[in-house]
């Protein structure tokens, strides 16, 4: 899945991926040393620890863009995204246009070089 959104992201956007990562230890390390703008957080159950990392990203980027995307079917935005620290949360069902309006919204797009 994380090929096909990079895939996605990188063919209908100027925004340069600079990485995924498959653990919350290696996540927080490529996050603050690539210095990135973005990060696509996968909110999977015990969605806890999804949230504990989501807080601990924040605290170290504040300014870092955090978007969730769930894999349950319902509707989380409203619940966690104020006291959490996401920017928006998506649900696997919204599909990849949904994060590419998401993504416009929350930050202006790069020119392309």
């Amino acid at each position: 899945m994380r090929g096909a959104i990079r895939g996605f992201i990188e063919a209908t956007t100027s925004y340069r991926v600079c990485d995924a990562v498959d653990n919350d230890a290696s996540a927080i390390h490529k996050a603050t040393d690539n210095h990135c703008d973005l990060i696509l957080i996968h909110l999977t159950p015990p969605l806890q620890d999804s949230l504990v990392m989501v807080s601990v990203l924040r605290s170290k980027l504040p300014r870092v863009k955090i978007v969730g995307v769930s894999t349950l079917s319902v509707d989380l935005g409203n619940w966690v995204s104020p006291g959490i620290g996401l920017d928006a949360v998506l649900t696997n069902q919204d599909g990849l246009s949904k994060l590419a309006e998401t993504l416009k919204a929350l930050m202006p797009e790069p020119a392309r070089e």
